[in-house]
Parts: structure tokens; C-alpha cells; sequence
């Protein structure tokens, strides 16, 4: 009786399971011996705590497949449950901005408009000035094409001298500007039937004093000066009749000629600044303005003729036989 007693025990412990079928067991190795199954029993039953193992087990497999049984009677295949069941949220879904963040971005999107629009206003203004660097192009080609170089307005000329070649060009120019005064005075000497004053001649090639200075300023442009000089120092020689007791044209003559050696001097000390190759022949220039000296004394009665100009020119040549090499800023 007492094996009947364990059975109704166990048959007791397990009662809340009764509506999960049991499952079967079989007999392990130890029940069977000569490669011979033993006959089941139906009183052979486990312990109750393997029993509770085995029913654990059995409801972990199971309840997958109870839960896909509840899905499918829910939701029939082909309805829109069947595919909600499979659906995964997307993976690459920017995040909501937090408050913070969107009202910074409204709070300075006003200041962004107002940058893109001086953008494009800047735009704007950089093509206007485009156009106008090239109208101020077209002006100085018209200007240079005229010959009138030396005539400009000096704001004029500053932005016309920043060219490279501003002092071939203006050099070119204020040459036939002097041709052409010295023709217009000769025509016009001619014209009255009578001698001019000297002081007309004066004043008028004094106009040409200021743009020789300019271009002795320009790079490269003091050796075209010098040469200048020293011809606008010849045109005035070239009118007169010759007579030197006219003390008023022999007195303008002197200061025109003073004027000159003072430009000279300037004009000299900016050569010597600039290098030229090959170096500039000091002496020969000398000797040059010494010739043409003399013959103007002994002819036109001028006593003086660059005498300051020939101080700095000897000492120059005597200090470095023609050589250049006087530190910038040098004065005599």
C-alpha cells in the first residue's frame, strides 16, 4: 500500500498541471542491460522535483508557439496585423530638435538673413567696381593715345603713374610736349614780326618743370629726367636774336636757368639712388654740360650754367669713378 500512497502524492503536487499533456519518459541506461528495452510501466514515475524540471522545460519551448497561435487567430494572414507584426522602426530617423536648440535657431535666423543679403550686396559692389577699373582703363589708353599725360589733373596722375611703364610713356610724352611748345613759340615769334621777351619763353617752358620732377620720382625715370633738363635748358637758347644787353632777358634767363640747376641737382641725387646697367658714366655727362657752358657764355652771355649740378657730378665722379652706390637719401 505504500507505493499507492506515493502515487496519490504525487498525482496531488502536480493537479495545476493537469491541463498540459505529461510527458513521456524513458527508461535510461541503467534500466536496460544485453542491448534489450525494458517494458514500461505505468508505475514508474519520476521524483516530483524532476517532474517540476521537465513541466519548466516544456513551458519555455511551448510558449512561443502559443504566442504565435494567439497572433495568427488575431490578425489573418494578407490584414494589415500581419505586417505590423514584422515592422521595425527606422533606423536613420533624425532626432526631434529639443527646445533649447530650436530656439537658438529662431532666435538667429533674423542675423543670417541679414549676413546673406550684405553677401550679396558685397557681390554687387565688387562687380561695380570692376566696371569701373575699366572705364579708368579706357580713360588712361584714351589719355596716353592723346598725348596728354602731362596735362591730367594730379589725382589723375598718381593713378596713371602706379603703370610699370609710367615712366617710358611719360617720358615720351613730355618730349613731344616740349617739341611742340618750342614749334608753337617759334610760329608764334614769327608771326609778330618781332622778338619775343624772354620771360614769355620762361614761362612758358617753366610749365614743363613740374612733370620733369614727377617723373624723376617714377622708377627708372631720373635718367629720362636728367636728359630732359638738359634739353628744356636748350630749347630756351634756341629764341632770341642774340643781343645780351637787354638786362630784363638777360635777369629771366638767369632765373630759368637757376630753377633748373636746382631741379637738376634733385634729379641727380634720385639717379644715384636708382641702379641702372650699365652704371651711369658720371664724367662723360660732366664734361657734357662743361662744353655746352662755355659755349653759351662766350655767345649768349649766360654766366652760369648748372654750376651746383657740376659740383655734385665731379665729387660723385671723383669719389667712385662713375660708379653708383650712395646710400639712399643722399643730398649733396
Amino acid at each position: 500500500m505504500s507505493w499507492l500512497r506515493r502515487l496519490s502524492r504525487d498525482r496531488n503536487s502536480s493537479k495545476g498541471e493537469q491541463d498540459l499533456p505529461m510527458p513521456s519518459f524513458r527508461p535510461s541506461s541503467s534500466y536496460t542491460g544485453n542491448n534489450q528495452s525494458v517494458p514500461y510501466k505505468d508505475t514508474e514515475y519520476p521524483s516530483a522535483q524532476a517532474s517540476q524540471d521537465m513541466i519548466s522545460s516544456y513551458r519555455r519551448t511551448a510558449m512561443p508557439q502559443e504566442q504565435q497561435r494567439v497572433a495568427s487567430t488575431q490578425f489573418p494572414p494578407g490584414t494589415a496585423g500581419d505586417d505590423a507584426t514584422m515592422l521595425t522602426p527606422p533606423t536613420n530617423m533624425a532626432a526631434a530638435p529639443d527646445p533649447l536648440t530650436r530656439a537658438f535657431n529662431e532666435a538667429i535666423k533674423p542675423y543670417l538673413d541679414q549676413i546673406d543679403l550684405l553677401k550679396n550686396q558685397l557681390d554687387d559692389m565688387k562687380l561695380q567696381i570692376q566696371d569701373l577699373e575699366d572705364e579708368r582703363g579706357d580713360i588712361h589708353a584714351w589719355i596716353d593715345k592723346r598725348g596728354l599725360r602731362a596735362d591730367v589733373p594730379l589725382n589723375v596722375a598718381r593713378a596713371m603713374d602706379t603703370h610699370t611703364e609710367a615712366a617710358t610713356t611719360l617720358n615720351f610724352q613730355l618730349d613731344r610736349k616740349m617739341t611742340m611748345l618750342n614749334y608753337d613759340l617759334h610760329r608764334l615769334q614769327d608771326n609778330v614780326n618781332d622778338t619775343l621777351p624772354t620771360a614769355t619763353f620762361v614761362q612758358t617752358l617753366s610749365t614743363l618743370i613740374p612733370n620733369i620732377e614727377r617723373l624723376a620720382a617714377l622708377a627708372g625715370g631720373a635718367k629720362l629726367a636728367f636728359e630732359l633738363v638738359i634739353k628744356l635748358g636748350g630749347n630756351l637758347n634756341s629764341h632770341g636774336d642774340g643781343n645780351t644787353g637787354n638786362e630784363a632777358d638777360a635777369r629771366s634767363k638767369a632765373d630759368f636757368y637757376a630753377r633748373l640747376d636746382e631741379t637738376m641737382v634733385d634729379v641727380i641725387r634720385q639717379r644715384l639712388e636708382q641702379t641702372e646697367e650699365p652704371s651711369w658714366p658720371v664724367m662723360r655727362d660732366v664734361k657734357r654740360i662743361e662744353k655746352t657752358g662755355q659755349y653759351l657764355k662766350s655767345n649768349l652771355g649766360v654766366q652760369s650754367y648748372f654750376p651746383r649740378s657740376l659740383d655734385v657730378l665731379r665729387y660723385e665722379a671723383k669719389r667712385g669713378e662713375g660708379q653708383q652706390g650712395r646710400a639712399p637719401g643722399y643730398s649733396p
